[in-house]
């Protein structure tokens, strides 16, 4: 017999549950996942989301995808997981044969396991595992009794000590939707004809549930047995259901918007963060947060939601100037104050409303339900802050100075309103803005300047800024009586002991520009910005204010958790309210924030993994030690973190011990550490991790092993301590021979220098006395130019007078003086010509040795220079000298000695050759110029032979043999070679130059 159950809760659920504000993520192929189709979500034991594509495995830890595609299977498609999270076993099938094991954060390939198949064959049909909402047309499920197998028309169980089978039903059961799931240990059959639920244990049917939703045919049921998890998503509301100790509840989770019921294939609820992922075949992953936050606003999108003053009108609502009511939900109604001015809002001792149009206050009667109110002018003044307080009215005001854009302040205190009964006034030069009174009767006024102290007996006015300019927001007296400020762009401050204690700010610096401060029961401080809304605990501050090296994080929540901007508003007199329900309300640029400080939650890493790194490009995995090398130039640890909260709340920081002691650098959003370059040797890196809102740290330590090069090892240091040893011990002993030495070669030293040294005195002498003899011969040889010169001049003086004594001349008498004095002239000219060729050869020669030449083209020059002559007289030139010859003999006077040769060879030769030879010999030059012209008379030749071996001493007959061969036997002296001159047997003369070969000196 059957038992009907009311499934418990499920009508109640409707009525409380209000709808669930959420934000969603979405990943496909545009940012991180491989392929755009997700099978099946998993959470392992280590707190990473797992996901199964058709182009791989993908891990996520909530801020990047870690793909794996690369597995050596045929196919890279996967469908769903199995196994055990919890014992770190989680499997997934690949190729047949072959079934991917993820353990311990990293997939690999393995074999199938045999104990638990994924396949089973019956008859001729393959039955697939089934472990959720992912299904075949043939599937098994086991379960610790036994098993079920679920084919087109019928269930059949299988117990797992008997052979016996049970056939449970035999009726369609997988057409058009899936018709069985699982929770536990419990196969559930959704009877759609009888709009129930049916548990089959033991292969029969136990009970029966009334769930309309599953057993609506729109309705898809999702199922997981890994994580334990059901779902139903109908006309786009997902429910949750649970079954235990027999009881069935189902409750409403989410509304869901814009979600293809058809193409959803899987579900994961995280409960820890309250995140539902979505997987879908075509869409990717979709992540839904649902949140604390209620971002409240008119229905109407159209309709502006930007709040700055709101004050608490009830215990669950708030009130605007324009007298906008707001709940959680959104707007609850209208007063209809009007449009008035939004950064102001006030309440008297009678509760009655305060808001502002300029400077005309229009108090709103509580007693008339605000529907009557009265109008107050304030003249040139205008409010800009209203408290009530110990039986008085503080009224601070701003009034604009003549002709000019700026303000002062007024505080007025009044003992009856409205403006009635002046007590006090102060005045203040810059622009008010807040007004607080403290436990001992001070009133501490700001402005945009700074914050003033009013004592409680009226005196003077202290600045407590003091040369500092502050733009004061907001004053707030914590529980405990301590005073805190927030600024605009300068901070947060404690007012202490008349004293201004600036706080750290978050690392972005968004605490910079705080607007208020709101503490909940449990002594959390919610500071909201322009960018974001910050928590910390009060003590955290005041133990910075106790120690200033004490380090602060505050958490961070963003729009991600329901916001509907970062952008929170302030600048009002009131920037935030509490409520008697314990719910916060804070304005911003889109909406009232509502939340309850006591059930949002702070979510703080709990785990931190250091186990890849990619070094060159090449991504490895390493347990606790990192082996790199030097010759590394990148290398990159990842560091893994599962957090899938706001990443800003990941606080990671690292010190490597070569660093400056206690130096802790932080780690970016990217969660990587680039290791600059490490020396040989073991490094340990230290990373530290924030877990807590009490400022605690795990940490994680790494050992960094870099080899050394052979030449950094403590065995080659050793062994070239040793070999410096032996070498010095040996340079010891070799020094000591050596000196030994020493003092026997020195006195040879001291003998050979002083041998070198009498020869260099003697080569000296000797160039002496050569330098003397060729300045005589110089001086011979000038004086003998000098005496020759003088004959010819004299005889051209005499014959011009005798030209001047005779008035009449015969033509003869003319013709022979004319001739003498031509004659004598050419031979005066020949003669300085002669000397001026030989002084520049004399002043060039010792220049020019260096270069290396061509004989055969300084012969070929001086033939052209003579050719046209020799041509006249019907003679000709030939140059037979070794076109590879080269020499390096003084270029100038070699030139000058084949010139006067050749010139001598053509003067005397007509009708005849001339021929011109050079060849090297051994260490010598032969050059030989050879004629046909008459020929030198043997007195000549035995005159120059003479003169060449004695050149010194004999005279210089230069007015009876001419200057030519002269000039030859001094140049052929200064490069030490000799000239041969002889008659040759036919006619004509041959000139043979003996020169010194100097080209490889």
């Amino acid at each position: 017999m059957y038992r009907n159950i009311l499934v418990v809760g499920f009508l109640l659920a409707f009525l409380s549950i209000y709808s669930q504000q959420y934000t969603t993520q979405l990943f496909n192929t545009d940012n991180g996942l491989p392929q755009n189709s997700v099978k099946d979500i998993i959470k392992d034991k280590y707190g990473f989301i797992w996901l199964t594509t058709e182009n791989g495995i993908v891990r996520y830890d909530g801020l990047n995808f870690l793909v794996y595609k690369n597995f050596p299977l045929n196919s890279q498609r996967f469908t769903y997981f199995y196994g055990n999270p919890e014992k770190d076993s989680i499997f997934t099938d690949g190729d047949y044969g072959k079934t991917v094991l993820i353990h311990q954060k990293a997939p690999k390939v393995i074999n199938n396991i045999k104990k638990s198949p994924s396949l089973i064959a019956r008859g001729y049909i393959n039955y697939s595992l089934s472990i959720s909402n992912y299904t075949y047309s043939y599937f098994f499920m086991n379960f610790k009794k036994g098993r079920y197998f679920i084919a087109e028309n019928s269930i059949i169980y299988e117990g797992r000590h008997s052979n016996s089978q049970i056939q449970v039903i035999e009726k369609p059961v997988y057409k058009n939707s899936p018709n069985t799931f699982v929770i536990g240990e419990t196969l559930f059959y959704i009877d759609h004809n009888a709009k129930k639920v049916r548990t089959i244990e033991e292969g029969r049917f136990t009970a029966d549930y009334d769930v309309p939703v599953i057993a609506d045919v729109r309705s898809k049921v999702f199922w997981n047995r890994m994580s334990g998890q059901g779902f139903v998503l109908n006309n786009n509301t997902l429910y949750r259901y649970t079954y235990s100790n027999g009881a069935f509840k189902i409750s409403k989770l989410v509304q869901l918007e814009n979600v293809i019921q058809s193409t959803l294939m899987s579900i994961y609820y995280d409960e820890k963060y309250k995140k539902l992922y979505l997987g879908s075949s075509t869409d990717g992953l979709k992540i839904v947060s649902l949140t604390d936050f209620i971002s409240s606003k008119k229905k109407n999108p159209k309709s502006l939601a930007v709040f700055y003053a709101i004050h608490p009108f009830s215990d669950s609502c708030v009130i605007t100037p324009e007298g906008e009511i707001y709940n959680r939900n959104g707007l609850v109604k209208s007063k209809n104050f009007g449009k008035n001015i939004s950064y102001f809002l006030g309440f008297d001792k009678y509760r009655n409303i305060i808001t502002r149009k300029e400077q005309t206050l229009l108090v709103y009667d509580k007693q008339r339900d605000f529907l009557d109110f009265q109008r107050i002018s304030t003249g040139e003044e205008t409010v800009k802050d209203f408290l009530f307080a110990n039986g008085k009215y503080y009224v601070l005001s701003s009034k604009q100075k003549k002709g000019s854009t700026e303000f002062t302040g007024v505080l007025s205190i009044y003992e009856d309103w409205p403006y009635k009964s002046l007590k006090k006034k102060y005045f203040f030069a810059s622009e008010p803005t807040r007004i607080m009174l403290t436990d001992g009767g001070n009133i501490l006024v700001g402005t945009i300047k700074g914050l003033f102290k009013l004592p409680a007996v009226p005196g003077k006015i202290y600045k407590l800024n003091g040369h500092n300019e502050l733009s004061i927001r907001d004053v707030i007296r914590s529980k405990d009586g301590n005073i805190w400020i927030t600024t605009l762009g300068k901070g947060f401050y404690l007012l202490k002991n008349n004293s201004l204690i600036k706080l750290p700010v978050d690392s972005e610096g968004n605490l910079l520009s705080s607007h208020t401060i709101l503490e909940d029961r449990n002594g959390y401080f919610w500071i909201s910005t322009n960018n974001g809304l910050y928590k910390i605990k009060e003590n955290m501050l005041l133990k910075y204010v106790q120690n200033r090296n004490f380090k602060i994080h505050y958490y961070k929540y963003s729009k991600e958790t329901g916001f509907s901007t970062n952008e929170f508003n302030g600048g009002a007199n009131i920037n935030g309210n509490k409520l008697k329900n314990e719910e916060f309300v804070l304005p911003s640029l889109d909406g009232l924030v509502f939340f309850n400080p006591l059930k949002v939650k702070s979510y703080y890493p709990t785990d931190i993994y250091l186990e890849r790194a990619r070094i060159d490009g090449k991504e490895s995995f390493f347990a606790n030690t990192l082996t790199l090398s030097q010759e590394n130039t990148r290398a990159e640890i990842f560091i893994d973190v599962p957090y899938y909260a706001n990443p800003d709340n990941v606080i990671i920081q690292t010190h490597l011990d070569n660093e400056k002691k206690n130096e802790w650098i932080s780690v970016g959003k990217d969660r990587k550490i680039l290791l600059g370059s490490l020396g040989n040797g073991t490094h340990i890196l230290t990373v530290r991790m924030l877990v807590s809102d009490q400022q605690k740290y795990i940490f994680k330590k790494i050992k960094i092993t870099v080899p050394p090069f052979f030449y950094q090892t403590l065995w080659f240091k050793l062994l070239t301590c040793f070999l410096l040893l032996c070498l010095f011990y040996l340079s010891i002993k070799w020094r000591t021979s050596f000196l030994r030495k020493k003092n026997h070669e020195l006195e040879a030293i001291i003998q050979l220098r002083t041998k070198i040294l009498s020869e260099t005195v003697n080569n000296l002498e000797v160039t002496q006395i050569k330098l003397g003899k060729e300045i005589e011969q110089q001086k011979k040889l000038i004086g003998t130019i000098t005496h020759d010169i003088t004959t010819p001049l004299k005889f051209i003086a005499l014959t011009s007078k005798e030209v001047l004594n005779y008035q009449e001349m015969s033509v003869s008498s003319t013709e022979r003086i004319l001739n003498s004095i031509y004659k004598s002239s050419n031979q005066l000219y020949n003669f300085t010509k002669t000397l001026k060729e030989y002084a520049d050869i004399y002043n060039e020669y010792r220049t020019d040795e260096t270069e290396l030449y061509s004989l055969y083209s300084l012969v070929e020059e001086k033939k052209i220079l003579f050719e046209e002559i020799a041509n006249n007289h019907n003679t000709t030139i030939v140059n037979l000298a070794s076109k590879q010859l080269m020499i390096r003999t003084s270029k100038n006077i070699l030139a000058v000695i084949i010139h006067n040769l050749i010139d001598n060879s053509v003067k005397f030769t007509r009708n005849g050759i001339i021929t011109i030879n050079g060849s090297d010999k051994d260490t010598l030059i032969i050059l030989e110029i050879t004629d046909t012209g008459i020929g030198m008379d043997d007195q000549k030749i035995e005159y120059y032979t003479k003169l060449q071996e004695n050149i010194e001493n004999e005279k210089l007959l230069l007015q009876k043999y001419g200057m030519g061969l002269h000039l030859v036997l001094q140049l052929l002296q200064m490069i030490e070679s000799k000239i041969i001159i002889k008659r040759n047997e036919a006619k004509g003369t041959s000139f043979q130059l003996i020169l010194k070969n100097r080209n490889n000196d």
